[in-house]
C-alpha cells in the first residue's frame, strides 16, 4: 500500500532515540503492535507488518544535538569486532527479510528462498548497505555475517566482521563446498552448503569440514584448478570428491539443481 501523504510528519513526529527501532500499533490500519518505526541517525523508515497493509516508506530526519550525542556515543562504544570474539554485534540496520521486495526477489531467484523459510538460514536485510546478508553462525552463536549487495554501489559481497568462520546451510551429514552464501543455501535441500566466501580454503574451512562423512567440491568452472587442490587438501581429513560445474549451482532451477546434487552426490 503506498504511503498516505501526512505518514511522513507522523514517523518524523515520533519520540524516537537515534539509532533504535520502535513498535507502535498502525496509523493506516489501525492494527495493534504492527507498524516498526526504525532510526539509523540518518533517516527513519517504516513498515507495517499486517499483510493487509504493508504501508512502507523512509524520510530524512534532522538530528537534534541529544540524538546526534546518542548518535556518537553508540557508534564510540561499539568497536570493531575482535578478531579473536566468538561473537559478533548485530548492527540495528539488519532487519526483516520482508521489508524489501528486492531482497525477497533476489532469494527467490539463487534459489535460497527456501532455507529462509524453513529456518536453515537466518537471512536479514541491511536497509542502510542495501544487501542482503546471511548471519554466520558457530555452534549456534552469530559470528559473523556476509551481505549481498541488491542496491546501491559497491562491491558485491561485504565481510561484516573478521572471523574467518564459513557459512553453512543444512542439516546433512554430507557436505558441498561452495563460494557463495547463496549457493550454500541452495544445495541445502540435498546437503549442507558451506561458503568459503571466497575461493581459498583456510584451515578454519578444513577444521569445519573435516566433521562431514564426505565433502564434494563444487567451485565455479574458472576456479577448478583451485577445486583440485582443495580437494588434495581435505582428502587426508574427509572423503572429498571434485564437481565440476557448467552453470553455478545458484542459477539453476530447482529440479536441475536437485538432478545434478543427486547425480553426483550417487556417485
Amino acid at each position: 500500500m503506498k504511503s498516505p501523504g501526512w505518514l511522513a510528519g507522523h514517523v518524523e513526529s515520533l519520540d524516537i532515540p537515534a539509532l533504535t527501532t520502535a513498535r507502535y500499533d498502525c496509523p493506516v490500519c489501525a492494527k495493534k503492535n504492527t507498524f516498526s518505526v526504525t532510526d539509523d541517525g540518518l533517516q527513519r523508515l517504516w513498515y507495517c507488518f499486517h499483510a493487509d497493509c504493508n504501508v512502507s516508506g523512509r524520510t530524512a530526519v534532522t538530528l537534534s544535538k541529544q540524538s546526534a550525542k546518542s548518535v556518537f556515543d553508540r557508534s564510540s562504544a561499539k568497536p570493531p569486532p575482535s578478531r579473536t570474539s566468538n561473537t559478533y554485534e548485530v548492527p540495528d540496520t539488519f532487519v526483516s527479510v520482508s521489508r524489501s521486495i528486492d531482497a525477497e526477489l533476489y532469494l527467490r531467484k539463487v534459489g535460497a528462498y527456501d532455507a529462509y523459510l524453513s529456518g536453515l538460514a537466518d537471512i536479514r536485510w541491511d536497509f542502510k548497505m542495501g544487501r542482503v546478508v546471511f548471519m554466520i553462525k558457530k555452534n549456534g552463536k552469530i559470528v559473523d555475517a556476509a551481505g549481498r549487495l541488491i542496491n546501491g554501489v559497491g562491491h558485491k559481497w561485504h565481510r561484516y566482521g573478521s572471523s574467518k568462520y564459513p557459512f553453512i546451510c543444512g542439516r546433512q551429514s554430507v557436505a558441498v563446498l561452495v563460494e557463495d552464501c547463496a549457493s550454500a543455501c541452495a544445495v541445502s535441500d540435498s546437503a549442507v552448503g558451506v561458503a568459503l566466501l571466497g575461493t581459498n580454503l583456510l584451515p578454519e574451512h578444513v577444521d569445519v569440514l573435516s566433521g562431514y562423512d564426505q565433502v564434494f567440491v563444487a567451485l565455479d568452472k574458472d576456479a577448478t584448478d583451485k577445486a583440485i587442490d582443495m580437494v588434495r587438501i581435505l582428502h587426508p581429513h574427509v572423503p572429498t570428491k571434485l564437481t565440476v560445474l557448467h552453470t553455478d549451482l545458484k542459477n539453476m532451477d530447482k529440479d536441475q539443481r536437485n538432478e545434478f546434487l543427486r547425480s553426483q552426490l550417487n556417485r
